[in-house]
């Protein structure tokens, strides 16, 4: 192999950030990505063909492309990413803060003309002014990836105007325009109220409009919840404090609005690199095994834990070790309704297991144990999913599990978004959401949370 022939994995995974959350916890994600494979987010290349081979096979071309030399036996990585707000701030600042990972500035974002006043209407109506008919979107997808698209994963806030909406409506644009073979997955954030800067009423209308996108259009849709990623950064802070962050390089007087999520989106970001690397590492499992893991089951949401939160080993042992020292984390908040009460309920999960070494019997009935005994599940619904771990990278368990444990919260919220509804009604009515939609999202999302 020459260095003008790398070769490119078929296929590629694009992972389309929405609004401010989702972009920052979308770039914290590639770069928890790049130092486990070794590379500098500062200035990410690979030199000489061994490397490149030893990449490739890490994270192949579903991740990182491989752009023009800078210099001989230098290829920059180049996120196949995709970042989109209305409001160009948050993107321009990842953008200018990397400007060697993002070196595709015009092809890595697309901005609309400001914020949509936390209006999920506004929002969604500006997307498909502003972005889908002012962009070639499909065009983007080619200039990131050559090879026909695998699938999305798409990082969003669900309580906010621009990124749920915006998240949705691209949703929509890729099943429509698609050649049906892309996956689409999505990690959407839940806000905590009282705290993140959300207002009750209208965050409640966007999540349940949200909700039901995603019942529409996602074929992994994942819910973490801000609630229960401030508990475990605080829990956790001082290992997630030793752990290199995106916010750590940003200007200082530009901060402020990153800072506070800093140690939850260095958490997001741990997940969503075993997700990932769940199908770009040579393992049987691919992204769409998801969608038909997910075909019959209702509610078709899944949430995950992490163990450890903070990762330190690479053994199984190690990791499983970790468990007793009570290192590990659900990302969401059940506000009272415990798992263990969904005794009955075809709860399943699918075990992702990235460690060094063997993954014997023993630990595979070590860790069933553990799960049946927090969140009752069937021995034949349980999946597990090795990933490989090489080189010194840390390892990690992500066990995705979909019950209805989550239907309690939802439901509030729901209700919620029914109470605010008259309030609100005039105004996102002037910006295309009709009270006969809305109403019919709500019975949607209802009715699948039941």
């Amino acid at each position: 192999m020459t260095l003008e022939r790398a070769p490119l994995a078929p296929n590629p995974v694009i992972c389309a950030a929405f609004g401010h959350c989702g972009i920052g916890i979308g770039a914290e994600a590639y770069r928890w990505i790049l130092t486990d494979v070794g590379a500098d987010p500062r200035r990410p290349v690979l030199k000489g063909e061994k490397e490149q081979i030893h990449v490739l096979r890490r994270y192949g071309g579903t991740v990182l492309r491989f752009g023009v030399p800078y210099k001989k036996d230098e290829l920059p990585l180049v996120p196949r990413a995709l970042l989109i707000d209305l409001d160009p701030r948050a993107a321009n600042l990842i953008l200018q803060s990397y400007p060697e990972l993002f070196a595709m500035k015009d092809k890595h974002a697309l901005y609309g003309m400001g914020g949509a006043a936390r209006n999920w209407a506004e929002g969604r109506s500006r997307f498909r002014n502003e972005i889908e008919t002012k962009y070639d979107v499909q065009r983007r997808f080619e200039e990131l990836s050559p090879e026909p698209v695998r699938g999305f994963s798409i990082p969003f806030a669900m309580g906010g105007g621009t990124g749920g909406a915006f998240a949705s409506a691209f949703m929509e644009h890729v099943k429509n325009t698609g050649g049906g073979t892309q996956v689409i997955a999505t990690i959407g954030v839940i806000p905590e109220f009282g705290w993140d800067p959300v207002i009750l009423g209208p965050a409640s209308i966007s999540i349940v409009m949200n909700l039901d996108y995603q019942i529409k259009y996602a074929d992994m849709p994942i819910l973490i919840d801000n609630k229960a990623l401030r508990n475990l950064a605080a829990r956790f802070g001082n290992d997630l404090s030793k752990r290199s962050s995106i916010v750590d390089e940003l200007p200082e007087e530009l901060e402020i609005g990153w800072r506070d999520y800093r140690n939850m989106n260095l958490i997001a970001a741990h997940m969503i690199s075993l997700f990932v690397a769940s199908f770009t590492r040579e393992t049987e499992w691919d992204m769409s095994n998801y969608r038909t893991w997910l075909a019959s089951s209702k509610p078709r949401f899944v949430y995950p834990w992490l163990i450890p939160v903070v990762p330190k080993e690479s053994d199984i042992e190690g990791i499983l070790n970790s468990l007793s020292e009570a290192r590990d984390g659900v990302l969401f908040d059940f506000e009272g309704e415990e798992p263990s009460r969904m005794v009955g309920e075809k709860s399943s999960c699918c075990v992702l297991v990235k460690a060094r070494g063997k993954f014997e019997h023993e630990h595979r009935e070590r860790l069933r144990k553990i799960i049946k005994e927090r969140f009752p599940t069937e021995d034949k619904r349980i999946i597990f999913i090795r990933i490989p771990c090489l080189g010194g990278e840390p390892g990690g368990i992500l066990v995705l599990m979909n019950n209805k444990a989550m239907g309690s919260k939802i439901l509030s919220i729901a209700k919620e978004a029914e109470d605010a509804w008259d309030g609100y009604k005039a105004e996102y009515e002037r910006w295309g959401l009709k009270q006969e939609e809305f109403k019919q999202s709500l019975i949607n999302v209802v009715n699948h949370f039941s």
